[in-house]
């Protein structure tokens, strides 16, 4: 599934935001990616994936610093401002314009971000209030402390993930994980479920995160913030 592109623009010149916000919204990007422009408040920041400014750096700089949000997700936005200013001469780690600009700098500006985007996206696993980032084993949950899972930990939580509703059984964990014909007679399942189970429980003071139902496994939907 192709993910748009969540962007915000700040900026007092309302003729400069509503002309880039058609712009962008009518722009056919590759690989059938659209920007999605979105409102810059507090409650949608969290959302963003770019913003773009043509405030000066200093005043940009100080409207960041006064918002809420935690550092880290500041550092994940990718933050594009427009100025008239030498860009030797600016803070490095944001992206800059030079004005006057034509829509198509800005396009090829923005065609790298939405691959790194991608590539991201394929390697961190979100739903609800869960983020796994699967090339570090990591699960993080809310804002507790990350927990490492072994290798074959993080093959069946990625399984649970990736079941979603349908659940898993385990001849299907078996298959895909261990690669084994599902009729051998193994416990190899049950053991690291339940080191899986128990590191959750320890780490993120969770019970029956891992739920069981017929056979089925699931992630338990009402912990990670989602209904069934």
């Amino acid at each position: 599934m192709v993910k748009n592109v969540n962007l915000a623009i700040m900026t007092s010149n309302i003729l400069f935001e509503e002309s880039l916000k058609t712009l962008l919204e009518n722009y056919k990007f590759r690989n059938g990616r659209s920007v999605v422009v979105k409102d810059f408040t507090l409650e949608n920041i969290k959302d963003l994936d770019v913003l773009v400014s043509d405030y000066d750096s200093t005043k940009f700089k100080e409207f960041l610093s006064n918002t809420k949000l935690q550092k880290d997700k500041l550092k994940e936005i990718e933050k594009i401002l427009i100025t008239q200013k030498r860009f030797e001469l600016l803070p490095k780690g944001n992206i800059y314009l030079k004005r006057p600009f034509r829509i198509v700098e800005l396009v090829e500006v923005l065609q790298p971000i939405f691959e790194r985007m991608k590539s991201k996206r394929e390697n961190n696993k979100v739903l609800g209030y869960i983020s796994f980032i699967i090339s570090d084993r990591k699960l993080i949950y809310k804002d507790k402390e990350a927990v490492l899972l072994t290798e074959k930990e993080s093959d069946i939580f990625v399984s649970l993930l990736n079941s979603e509703d349908r659940g898993i059984t385990k001849e299907e964990v078996m298959s895909k994980v261990w690669m084994l014909n599902p009729n051998i007679e193994t416990h190899t399942f049950e053991t690291h479920l339940y080191r899986l189970r128990k590191k959750i429980k320890e780490s993120l003071i969770l019970n029956d995160f891992i739920i069981n139902k017929g056979g089925r496994f699931y992630l338990n939907h009402e912990l990670m913030g989602e209904k069934n």
